[in-house]
């Protein structure tokens, strides 16, 4: 007996529609919690959460026969609390529940098999870098796995998403700018991803390194030209990050292009106290216990 494999459809705006034969309501399939149609740009910033931090438990479960079964138990996302906007954006679009994991940590979650099987089709054919977990998740649940495309297309919102988790928006003091770092584990799979294409006219750096105390090298994306700075501006506000403190860095970025010149002025200058108290509060954002450096300190 063959077993039916499930694909869901979108419909002409691109939403996805979780079973066709239902009504305007959208519940999910065998479930009676109503979830909202998602956009395309909503379905890649989640691709991207989940590649950054999302994690597939799979787990080896007794049968009455005393065979192993392989069972997804759940998807999983964890953040720390500064950045539990990520969380509850996710659980507004898919549902779920989040919990204290631990002493610091907030655990976002799903475990009914109708929320795993919606999650895992509107993220199939977009999971790039967790995808030996997605690939079997798709299996146990007798979905068609798709493979995804590695050059991540101009404007995707699966790039703010692999920032909002797995990004660093840095201030270079030397280069007096400021910069977007991704970095990951090198792999199969991150050696093939390619953001080039998704912030127009900017340049991406791509570093590999072995760390010390590290047995595997890692990869990493830099975007880190002054010239760069308005255009990730401009595309953060297309495709908005839900990390607060990621958030505020990347929208002080127009101010920060107005002052930056002062940095260089003479430290009795009015113009040099106006760079060092915009530099202090970016710095302090959201990071009261930060150690600055010796020239911002009061």
């Amino acid at each position: 007996m063959t077993t039916e494999r499930k694909n869901y459809k979108t419909n002409s705006e691109n939403q996805i529609i979780v079973n066709t034969n239902q009504s305007a309501g959208n519940l999910i399939e065998g479930s009676s919690e109503t979830i909202r149609k998602l956009s395309l740009k909503e379905m890649d910033w989640l691709a991207g959460i989940i590649d950054g931090d999302g994690n597939f438990d799979i787990r080896n479960l007794k049968t009455e026969k005393d065979v192993n079964k392989r069972v997804l138990k759940q998807i999983r996302i964890t953040q720390h609390p500064r950045d539990s906007r990520i969380l509850y954006k996710v659980k507004e679009m898919i549902g779920g529940k989040i919990k204290i994991k631990g002493k610091i940590y907030l655990h976002w979650s799903i475990s009914t098999k109708s929320q795993m099987i919606y999650l895992l089709n509107i993220l199939n054919g977009r999971i790039r870098l967790k995808v030996e977990g997605f690939k079997e998740s798709c299996d146990l649940m007798n979905i068609n796995y798709i493979e995804p495309n590695y050059v991540i297309e101009l404007n995707s919102a699966y790039l703010s998403g692999l920032i909002d988790t797995d990004g660093s928006i840095v201030y270079d003091e030397i280069g007096n700018r400021i910069d977007i770092l991704l970095e990951f584990k090198e792999n199969k799979y991150t050696s093939k991803l390619d953001i080039t294409q998704v912030i127009p006219n900017t340049t991406v750096k791509v570093y590999r390194q072995l760390k010390r105390n590290q047995t595997a090298n890692s990869i990493r994306f830099s975007y880190q030209t002054v010239d760069n700075m308005l255009n990730i501006y401009n595309y953060i506000l297309k495709n908005r990050l839900y990390s607060d403190i990621k958030f505020y860095r990347v929208m002080k970025i127009k101010k920060f292009l107005e002052l930056r010149s002062f940095k260089n002025y003479n430290k009795n200058t009015t113009q040099y106290e106006i760079f060092i108290k915009f530099m202090r509060e970016y710095m302090l954002y959201m990071n009261e216990q930060k150690e600055l450096p010796e020239y911002l300190k009061k």
